[in-house]
């Protein structure tokens, strides 16, 4: 298992991290700064531009109004999406599933992710699996 703490927060002695707990059957899928996710240090505006191609300019408010409900319009979602996005390199992800056609056990392939604080306190935010991954890809 890729265990993998980087620090996000740091505000009058109080420090917040990212904590991520991933399986090493994604290792080869993770993005180069992954671990940088919602940082400071993270500088990317890959999540918002897959997130628009892969869903809002995908689907049509008006003919797809489930969808929209379902997901483009729930926030929880959006950020789960974009997390994944962040995470995740698109171009790995293809490669990747050209040379994995099946997967027999989905749950071996998972992301957690936490946020862990000075005081040693560990909240976990999300906890993804591959089919989530292959669905917002």
């Amino acid at each position: 298992m890729i265990r993998k703490q980087h620090l996000i927060e740091d505000k009058n002695n109080y420090k917040k991290y990212n904590y991520f707990e991933i399986s090493e059957n994604l290792e080869e899928l993770l993005a180069d700064d992954y671990y940088l996710y919602d940082s400071s240090d993270y500088d990317s505006d890959i999540p918002e531009q897959l997130y628009k191609k892969n869903f809002l300019d995908k689907y049509d408010r008006e003919k797809d109004k489930q969808i929209y409900t379902l997901y483009i319009d729930d926030k929880k979602f959006e950020k789960k999406v974009k997390f994944i996005y962040s995470v995740i390199n698109y171009k790995k992800y293809i490669k990747f599933v050209a040379q994995n056609m099946e997967i027999d056990d989905p749950s071996s392939y998972f992301i957690n992710y936490s946020i862990l604080d000075s005081e040693g306190v560990k909240v976990q935010v999300f906890n993804i699996n591959i089919t989530e991954i292959a669905f917002v890809f």
